[in-house]
């Protein structure tokens, strides 16, 4: 391992989690969801007809597990629907209820304003640049991990 390698990661990678922390609000106190409920709940809003949870999983970089248990909160809470596929009776999309749109109208902008206020102090080209390069990150890492070689949760000393 090379000590300059690893400090210089290590820097980096505190930047990115204080990024996280200045700009990816929480939830707010009282609120019907949750930041993880709310961010399926965008993705399902924004997605062309309708979305399955396996392309909400690798969307959000989460397991099937954690977003089936999210849908089951969303669906108790009246806030998206699953639509069952005619083919097979196991599979289904979601699609956002009315009362889900409603929840992202009252939401989005407590979470969407850091964003915002980040837009006006880089100016539209660099915070399109920025966005631009974490869009690309996010696609190379969705790809190694639907070929298998990504995030497994361990660290290989060869990249050091």
């Amino acid at each position: 391992m090379k000590e300059k390698s690893w400090i210089d990661s290590m820097k980096n990678l505190g930047a990115i989690r204080l990024f996280c922390s200045l700009y990816l609000r929480k939830s707010r106190k009282g609120a019907v969801t949750s930041a993880q409920e709310l961010d399926l709940l965008f993705r399902t809003a924004l997605a062309a007809g309708s979305i399955t949870p396996l392309e909400l999983s690798l969307q959000m970089g989460i397991s099937k597990t954690i977003v089936s248990r999210l849908i089951e909160h969303l669906t108790g809470k009246h806030l998206v629907k699953k639509i069952y596929s005619t083919d097979d009776k196991r599979s289904y999309y979601l699609k956002i209820t009315e009362t889900g749109k409603q929840e992202l109208d009252a939401m989005y902008y407590y979470y969407l304003g850091p964003l915002y206020d980040l837009q006006e102090h880089l100016g539209n080209k660099d915070y399109e640049e920025l966005i631009r390069l974490i869009q690309k990150a996010n696609e190379s890492m969705v790809s190694k991990i639907q070929n298998g070689s990504g995030n497994t949760g361990h660290i290989d000393k060869a990249s050091f």
